[in-house]
């Protein structure tokens, strides 16, 4: 059976300790998962946290555990917890690199990534704006989307990693309506036998209280709302982003235009437990909502909840892909 590969992502940030305190949680299991990164890596975090109660009575099974499951990708060298380094950003690509292959050859029927730096991963050429656009390249998909899921709040940026003053020129009716399939074509997977015929989507403004302070952007969202409902999708809006998330109960998700208009609700409304899903891959992908935390790596103290919540959703959508 085809398991769900874990890529380690940065060695000096929080995605090791967050990987290994995901296997020692009793409520999420082993079975079916493969770890792609550097074996020394795990190692060397496992050293790190033996004596820490969360981890120390797991220990000895698990170390049995992965001298058959992880992928290894070979030495990082010597790193300090904490810090931008170039063969930090190294490891964390070579995973990725293996990873996607694995995608690629059908041999992982999905991928988790761990939190990566996008600086580090800039020394040594790498030329993506994240993680979700190299996916995309090296799976040869054009049509993609990133969502941030929970169970409670789900949306899909139109616009992920721009400078601000760049967003309104990507906001064209048909990226927008682009999004607008993806995310309805995800919401009627995720809603399988519930009985909706069709999701309710709601569409963002960009500008504040929508059309009053519009430069044109709104009626180009309005022009792709409207061809979506001719298509027969259920969608909504432009709604002003300040006032539609406390009325969120009336959609099944959400469309918004630019990176943080998404993530501040996301991140607020996951309670800790949201998962960057990548939409469009025709592979299943999914992340923790959140970056390296360089600021508290190697102390032990990182929550797990939102890898934990990324796995679980990876083999959940596994399963229903092949059903």
């Amino acid at each position: 059976m085809k398991k769900v590969g874990i890529t380690l992502g940065d060695p000096a940030g929080i995605g090791p300790e967050i990987t290994l305190r995901a296997l020692v949680t009793k409520r999420m299991g082993r079975k079916g998962l493969v770890i792609i990164g550097s074996r020394e890596v795990l190692e060397k975090e496992a050293r790190r946290y033996q004596n820490k109660p969360w981890f120390s009575q797991s220990w000895c099974s698990l170390r049995d555990w992965l001298d058959a499951n992880v992928i290894d990708i070979g030495s990082t060298g010597s790193y300090e917890m904490g810090r931008v380094q170039k063969n930090c950003g190294q490891a964390a690509l070579r995973a990725l690199e293996v990873g996607v292959e694995l995608l690629r050859r059908d041999e992982l029927s999905g991928l988790v990534t761990a939190p990566v730096s996008k600086e580090a991963l800039h020394l040594v050429g790498f030329e993506f704006p994240g993680q979700t656009e190299f996916l995309a390249a090296r799976l040869g998909r054009k049509s993609y989307a990133m969502l941030a899921w929970s169970p409670w709040f789900k949306v899909v940026l139109v616009t992920i990693h721009l400078p601000i003053t760049r967003v309104t020129q990507m906001i064209t009716p048909a990226r927008v309506q682009e999004k607008m399939h993806l995310l309805d074509e995800f919401l009627r997977q995720e809603m399988g036998g519930s009985g909706v015929r069709a999701p309710r989507i709601a569409v963002l403004a960009l500008n504040p209280h929508g059309d009053e302070f519009t430069l044109g952007e709104e009626k180009r969202i309005r022009r792709a709302i409207n061809q979506a409902r001719r298509q027969g999708l259920d969608v909504a809006g432009p709604f002003p982003a300040d006032a539609i998330f406390s009325n969120r109960g009336r959609f099944d998700g959400f469309v918004a235009m630019y990176h943080d208009q998404a993530m501040i609700p996301a991140k607020m409304l996951s309670k800790g437990k949201g998962v960057n899903v990548t939409l469009g891959l025709g592979r299943v992908r999914t992340s923790p909502l959140h970056g390296v935390a360089f600021d508290i790596a190697g102390r032990g103290i990182a929550s797990a909840d939102s890898m934990i919540a990324a796995i679980k959703l990876a083999r959940r959508l596994c399963r229903d892909s092949r059903s």
